[in-house]
């Protein structure tokens, strides 16, 4: 089964998974970017979250408060946690300083997974695909990605703000 679904995936969708590995592994270092290059990654990302939710499920009351209850929570425990102490910005240099880390790789790989499943399921059970359970799931999860990659960039737009 999992040969015939991995011969089966669509060549761009290999393309779509190397280009976020490559990209989530650089950031697991310390880097100097540029505004242009810093806010791009999480505008892509919130964009493709968005086109996930709305191209899966449509817009609808059930999959769209859900999915807005998933931003919801990763800004509200982000009031509590303030964990985007690692984003530094030079106003001589015009760069950010961004702090090394694994987490923009495994959300990225947590999305590229939920949106291939979600592929997958639609594809081979319709009847689950249309329970709202599965409608809730995946919405979250979207929700969640959304904000996390929200978060991101209003992070990134404050210190830009703050220097």
């Amino acid at each position: 089964m999992l040969i015939e679904l991995l011969s089966n995936t669509p060549l761009y969708v290999y393309w779509i998974f190397f280009s976020l590995l490559f990209v989530g592994l650089s950031q697991t270092k310390t880097r100097n970017v540029g505004l242009k290059r810093a806010v791009l990654i999480p505008l892509i990302l919130i964009l493709f979250s968005i086109y996930a939710i709305i191209n899966d499920f449509g817009i609808n009351l059930l999959s769209m408060s859900i999915w807005i209850g998933g931003i919801i929570l990763v800004l509200g425990l982000n009031k509590s946690v303030k964990s985007q102490k690692e984003v530094y910005y030079s106003n001589e240099t015009k760069i950010f300083i961004i702090e090394g880390s694994f987490l923009p790789l495994f959300m990225m790989m947590l999305l590229f997974f939920t949106k291939y499943s979600v592929g997958i399921v639609s594809i081979n059970d319709d009847v689950l695909f249309h329970t709202n359970l599965f409608i809730s799931i995946a919405s979250f999860f979207y929700g969640i990605f959304t904000g996390m990659y929200l978060l991101r960039f209003l992070v990134l737009i404050q210190k830009l703000k703050s220097n």
